[in-house]
């Protein structure tokens, strides 16, 4: 019977990526989470929100990054030694994005079970509960699970189809410049044999 109990709580249990802004306490389902990194330059983007920092080519894919202080009406924090990206997937839209969220701080991986999950209660229009999934109750305090998926617009989501178009575009371009540039050594050659032909002669 024990054992039985000790499995159910187990299974009821999901992991959840820790992390720091303005200090205080968020997570997010740690599924979502593709990795984490330390906090590089960023690209800006011509035109972008003030939350939505820029962008970094991550093993050739241009991916946005969020400012998750900015997004959730917070002050933004300077830039240390412990402020990361998380490289993050979420669904909208039934599409599959790519995202970075620049935290302050990546803290630890909790075990969270969902009966410790409680929904946003109503406190009017001060609290973004738009962006939140739930509040996990820890033995220590109250940890708020942000929906990464509410985080982006139609607007966002233009912005990001607008980007990886331009990288398919760039890419386009290179591979037609390559296949010139191909084109052009083969010909010098095919001139180089010729002339060497005619020495010959």
């Amino acid at each position: 019977m024990t054992d039985h109990t000790t499995q159910s709580s187990f299974v009821d249990k999901d992991k959840y990526l820790a992390f720091e802004l303005n200090h205080a306490s968020y997570s997010i389902n740690i599924s979502l989470v593709k990795e984490i990194m330390e906090y590089v330059e960023v690209d800006p983007i011509p035109m972008a929100p003030e939350f939505i920092i820029g962008a970094i080519n991550l093993r050739g894919e241009v991916i946005p990054v969020f400012d998750l202080s900015l997004r959730l009406a917070k002050q933004p924090q300077e830039i240390t030694n412990r402020t990361c990206i998380i490289i993050a997937e979420c669904l909208f839209n039934e599409q599959q994005i790519t995202i970075g969220l620049k935290v302050d701080m990546v803290t630890k991986v909790l075990d969270i079970s969902a009966a410790d999950i409680d929904k946003v209660p109503s406190i009017g229009g001060q609290f973004h509960s738009r962006f939140v999934m739930g509040l996990a109750k820890l033995p220590d305090k109250l940890m708020t699970i942000l929906d990464i998926s509410k985080i982006l617009t139609l607007d966002d989501m233009k912005l990001i189809e607008d980007l990886n178009n331009a990288e398919l575009s760039e890419a386009a371009d290179k591979e037609q410049q390559r296949e010139e540039s191909d084109d052009g050594m083969e010909q010098d050659s095919e001139c180089e044999n010729d002339e060497t032909e005619v020495t010959h002669e």
